[in-house]
């Protein structure tokens, strides 16, 4: 797969990591348009963490493990983290984000950039 949808998950590789930025190959969910993400080299993403905290909070969005999103451990997703990459970052597809939890990461961005 390689149309790089909107709300699709997939393993992309963070590194080189500067200062306090996400690091490692992890999953990371596409957050811009499919047709911009057809038309154009790089692609906005938020990563993923699995490493738990005492409270999601306004920064984060709990998403468990399913076979739908294709994610190996209940995982968080960073709203406060978008980072656009080449497309050869872009390792492999792994799933997608559930509806709801998309609509919840979507209103936390539009927060965080003041959008909303």
């Amino acid at each position: 797969m390689s149309d790089y949808r909107h709300g699709t998950i997939w393993s992309i590789n963070f590194e080189p990591q500067v200062g306090t930025e996400i690091k490692k190959v992890r999953p990371g969910l596409i957050i811009s348009r499919t047709g911009f993400n057809q038309k154009r080299q790089k692609i906005t993403v938020l990563p993923f963490t699995s490493q738990p905290l005492p409270a999601q909070g306004a920064a984060r969005v709990f998403v468990p493990k399913s076979s739908l999103n294709g994610l190996n451990r209940d995982s968080q997703l960073i709203t406060i983290a978008p980072a656009t990459f080449d497309k050869k970052r872009f390792v492999e597809y792994i799933g997608e984000l559930e509806s709801d939890l998309l609509t919840e990461a979507k209103r936390k961005l539009a927060i965080y950039l003041g959008l909303h």
